[in-house]
């Protein structure tokens, strides 16, 4: 609705994750230069952590966006399957045809795929996201798979991406091995205040909104203090204030604005100050 009045082009705090709009913090940048040589180099493991809203999501869609035809790339984004439909998701994605419904004939198509491709200088990613959610067995099958290997290097690169709970499954003693194969691990942290200015003006020009949509000083304060600067709830309620700013006719968005918003997100009405007053007068 309000695009228009501001001039996008696009919703510039869509929640839908959007390599488009990454931005490029220094621990992104770090993440992203990591992984990849990790990936490049044939290590086997990577991980990907970070609390829900981080933007994990986001930063592995642009991953696979910097591969060029030399790393053939599967992506897994259920990870409630079990070990048949997993490696079958594998072979799917990496356009593999098995016509037999068998995880041995499925582990043997792909190794074949990745011996040919290495035959050929090339690679092979898969990224699962949202791991924290597959089963034992399934997170066995997958370390298994890092076993399809020559003298020098493994045949399949794997990044799992998960929230913080993957990190504490991974040291149980039934994962052990798999814990012990992942040679690279990037946790992502909240935005700080100084980030999360530039992440929002980033998203505002990325949209086409540059030089005309303001945030005042205390409303970037506000905003990072009721989001803790995860990503996802920033965009919650940039987006509800934007929406606010449209209905008010301003391109200014200020701390009323702000509040407004944050108490549309959250179901509640913005405290009043006089109440907060009123009950330290009579207690006292």
């Amino acid at each position: 609705m309000y695009l228009e009045f501001f001039g996008f082009s696009e919703q510039p705090f869509s929640i839908t994750p959007d390599s488009h709009f990454l931005f490029m913090g220094k621990q992104h940048e770090l993440a992203l230069s990591t992984i990849t040589y990790n990936i490049k180099e044939r290590k086997g493991f990577s991980l990907l952590t970070g609390e829900v809203g981080a933007g994990k999501t986001t930063l592995a869609r642009a991953l696979l966006g910097r591969f060029d035809d030399s790393i053939k790339t599967a992506l897994i984004i259920n990870p409630l399957l079990s070990v048949p439909e997993l490696l079958k998701a594998i072979n799917k994605d990496f356009g593999i045809p098995v016509r037999l419904n068998s995880p041995q004939k499925y582990i043997e198509a792909l190794n074949q795929f990745l011996i040919k491709r290495a035959e050929n200088g090339q690679n092979a990613l898969v990224v699962i996201d949202e791991a924290q959610d597959l089963s034992n067995e399934a997170l066995e099958a997958v370390r298994l798979l890092t076993n399809l290997e020559t003298e020098k290097h493994k045949l399949l690169q794997i990044l799992l991406v998960g929230q913080p709970e993957l990190v504490r499954r991974l040291e149980s003693h039934d994962l052990r091995q798999l814990n012990q194969r992942i040679t690279v691990r990037f946790h992502l942290e909240p935005l700080d205040f100084s980030e999360m200015m530039r992440y929002i003006n980033h998203r505002i020009c990325t949209a086409g909104g540059g030089g005309k949509v303001f945030f005042e000083p205390k409303a970037y304060r506000l905003i990072h203090k009721e989001t803790k600067g995860y990503p996802r709830l920033i965009n919650i309620v940039c987006d509800r204030s934007l929406m606010a700013s449209y209905v008010r006719e301003t391109t200014v968005v200020d701390v009323d604005i702000v509040w407004a918003a944050i108490a549309d997100w959250k179901g509640k009405r913005r405290p009043s100050p006089w109440r907060a007053i009123k009950r330290l007068v009579f207690s006292s």
